[in-house]
């Protein structure tokens, strides 16, 4: 639960989905909801409205309906991480007598952008430029690849990547990864002979059997034809 104090902030914003005035705001442009035209319209600032229309009346046989701002709900889902609030607008449309649920950026993005989009199926993700998810004007939205969206999520400190957070100590180690590993090989006296990039390179160029000399670097034998061998 967000604290009282920083929800009362977040009202005091100006944000245009809290206007319900019906006239346009400086700049604003509506367009028809794909799928809903004729009964809702967006806004390129991040309002929605329902149109002026007659429905079907059981008792009077129609009734006229006034068109209106729509209000949005707020979904906080708190980050794991910074324990800031991470804000969804969500809106509602009705057609037909069947309530269709939305979130707000995804609707204001494909009414205008790419109404085809198929968040996450595709492989795109709507988000907010400016990572405030009250501010869903057209300007602020941005289609991103489900990459782009986690490399985001780092860039801005909200989660850590699984790499910084494992614990090595419990990892195995890959076959072959000791055959990459930089190789040294000493005299019997400890005088370093040659250095090899790779145990494959040992092997290429002193002709010594390769689990061999894998063998003596990891001490399981003391030398191979005269050399020990350790890794760098």
């Amino acid at each position: 639960m967000l604290n009282l104090n920083f929800t009362l902030a977040l009202k005091r914003k100006d944000y245009p989905y809290l206007n319900k005035s019906l006239k346009s705001l400086p700049g604003e442009r509506w367009k028809d909801i794909p799928g809903f035209e004729g009964y809702y319209k967006a806004s390129n600032q991040g309002r929605i409205k329902s149109l002026d229309r007659t429905i079907p009346h059981p008792r009077l046989g129609t009734q006229f309906v006034e068109g209106k701002i729509l209000s949005h709900s707020i979904s906080f889902n708190k980050n794991i991480k910074t324990g800031k609030p991470m804000i969804d607008l969500r809106v509602s449309l009705n057609y037909e007598g069947v309530q269709y649920y939305f979130n707000t950026r995804r609707l204001i993005y494909t009414t205008f952008k790419d109404s085809s989009l198929n968040y996450g199926a595709d492989g795109l993700y709507v988000i907010n430029v400016d990572g405030d998810g009250y501010n869903n004007a057209l300007s602020n939205l941005k289609a991103v690849s489900k990459s782009e969206k986690q490399q985001r999520v780092f860039k801005r400190g909200r989660l850590d990547s699984y790499l910084k957070t494992a614990d090595r100590t419990k990892w195995k180690t890959m076959p072959g990864y000791s055959r990459r590993k930089p190789i040294k090989q000493y005299t019997l006296q400890n005088m370093l002979v040659a250095k090899y990039i790779s145990v494959r390179e040992a092997v290429e160029k002193t002709g010594f059997d390769e689990k061999a000399i894998i063998s003596a670097a990891k001490g399981r034998s003391k030398q191979w034809k005269g050399f020990k061998w350790q890794y760098a």
